[in-house]
């Protein structure tokens, strides 16, 4: 092989991992930019502490090893953002998982959570162009949904009227940037 063609095949080469990479990392900011931003919803500050996992491999930074039920549900990536509200303290944890383009895959992993939720105290339904819950057992809140090729949680650390409320406004800002921009 001459040297012209070996020049032209590690062009090559490196274009194809440089398109590789940053698909990586737009399928990471892809996820960001379905969260809400720092008070986007009233008197929640985003905390700067985000975690991002572009791929299987990667699930593990936001649950510190426990990522392989994940995996296995067919989450592909993931995004984490805390939020604190600057009036209670209280911290609202936000994960978006994605399931590559496999939406039946995110619908399967939002059912199969939501038997666990449906048995604790305060279960609720919450209104969403997909479908969304809640549940307040006493050591705090937690929400999630599913729509198209996502599945979300939120967990807060209060069980207030407010605490409810704001859980709702995360989850349905969330499905609503899906539905616009997923």
């Amino acid at each position: 092989m001459s040297i012209a063609p070996r020049r032209y095949a590690l062009g090559l080469g490196l274009g194809i991992a440089g398109i590789v990479l940053a698909s990586s990392v737009m399928g990471a900011a892809s996820l960001s930019s379905l969260v809400p931003a720092s008070n986007e919803i009233a008197g929640w500050t985003a905390l700067q502490a985000d975690t991002a996992a572009s791929a299987p491999d990667q699930l593990w930074k936001i649950y510190d090893g426990g990522d392989g039920p994940w995996k296995t549900a067919g989450v592909t990536s993931a995004f984490q953002r805390y939020y604190k509200n600057q009036t209670t303290g209280h911290i609202v944890t936000l994960i978006l998982h994605k399931t590559g383009t496999d939406w039946q895959k995110a619908k399967a992993l939002y059912r199969s959570k939501n038997g666990g939720f449906q048995e604790q105290a305060g279960y609720q339904t919450v209104q969403l162009t997909s479908e969304g819950a809640l549940a307040t057992p006493s050591q705090g809140l937690q929400g999630h949904c599913w729509s198209k090729y996502y599945y979300c949680t939120v967990t807060v650390n209060g069980t207030s009227a407010a605490d409810v409320s704001a859980a709702k406004l995360f989850l349905q800002k969330v499905a609503s940037k899906i539905t616009a921009n997923g």
